[in-house]
């Protein structure tokens, strides 16, 4: 098990010492090949520095391909150094709230496209398998709507319109609040887990399913808020129902944990990131998701469990077909 390691001593890792923490991290029992799974492979050392940085490369004996430590990794095929990109993660590892894409830009020194894409391989890291079904005890239900990026326009502009309203130049349109807001749906086990997930609407038809596949059934009680869309999860286990428009705490009946949690995701929406494409809310969901299942370990110990975690090419953004880089 590898010893404690602070955000210092990653600083000042060489890249070949961060190459040699993720072998040891990826492979503690020793090398094996990413494509056919052998183990024992050849293990060639360049004599002569050459374009390439890697010193050392492996080759397998079953398929013959040479890989290292990064291939099949979020870090494959990537120009930015693994100094960096340790540096990167424990970052975001530690920051409660997040830290964005241009903060990274400025405090590393690469460029904010490298640290973008950077953050969202990380993102694509955090992702916890195994999820489903593993919620169990006192659950905590509900729905939050984030607000989108709009034009506020100029005070002058408002009072026009309130002035043309008044004089029935324009009719007084009152529209939902929910309207154009992405919907994100949480569970929070009390003093465990928490499981988050954009949905497109906050419906009995859409929740339903989600809930009985999240919750152990035979050991959870849930608890909600009066929203009518979680009235039809009775039949399958106990639930309690609080109404915030009565009472916020009913002894065990309430909601704290979960509205703690939206309180938290929104501070680092609006405080930190600004702004949060839709298209790319589920990578920020994995992100906050990871640190708060995670929260009661120190910050040493949660780097090092992403580090355990980063297998995997992250190619969701690439518009073409990318090949295999057996040396990246």
């Amino acid at each position: 098990m590898e010893a404690r390691i602070s955000f210092q001593e990653v600083l000042r890792w060489t890249d070949n010492e961060c190459r040699a923490f993720l072998e040891r991290m990826r492979w503690p029992n020793g090398a094996h090949c990413p494509k056919c799974g052998e183990n024992s492979p050849y293990k060639m050392t360049r004599r002569k520095p050459s374009k390439n940085l890697v010193g050392t490369i492996y080759r397998c004996r079953a398929c013959k391909r040479q890989f290292t430590a990064t291939v099949g990794t979020i870090f494959e095929d990537s120009k930015i150094p693994l100094s960096k990109w340790f540096a990167s993660i424990y970052l975001m590892c530690a920051s409660k709230k997040g830290i964005s894409a241009h903060q990274i830009h400025r405090q590393l020194g690469i460029t904010y496209k490298s640290a973008w894409f950077m953050c969202h391989r990380i993102r694509e890291a955090m992702t916890d398998k195994g999820m489903l079904g593993s919620l169990s005890g006192i659950v905590e239900a509900d729905e939050t709507y984030l607000h989108p990026r709009r034009r506020r326009g100029s005070p002058a502009h408002h009072e026009r319109i309130q002035d043309e309203i008044k004089m029935g130049l324009r009719p007084k349109v009152k529209r939902d609040w929910r309207e154009g807001k992405p919907v994100v749906f949480g569970m929070v086990e009390r003093g465990g887990k928490a499981q988050t997930i954009k949905v497109s609407e906050a419906t009995s038809r859409v929740l339903r399913p989600i809930m009985l596949k999240s919750i152990d059934l035979k050991s959870s009680r849930l608890v909600t808020d009066g929203n009518p869309a979680y009235r039809s999860i009775k039949e399958h286990l106990p639930h309690d129902i609080i109404d915030h428009e009565i009472e916020y705490v009913r002894g065990d009946v309430h909601t704290q944990n979960i509205d703690s949690y939206w309180s938290l995701l929104k501070r680092g929406v609006y405080g930190v990131f600004h702004h949060v494409g839709e298209n790319y809310l589920p990578q920020y969901l994995n992100e906050f998701q990871f640190r708060f299942n995670r929260r009661k370990i120190s910050d040493e110990e949660r780097f090092a469990s992403l580090m355990s975690q980063t297998q995997g090419r992250v190619l969701w953004c690439c518009q073409t077909p990318q090949p295999q880089n057996p040396h990246a």
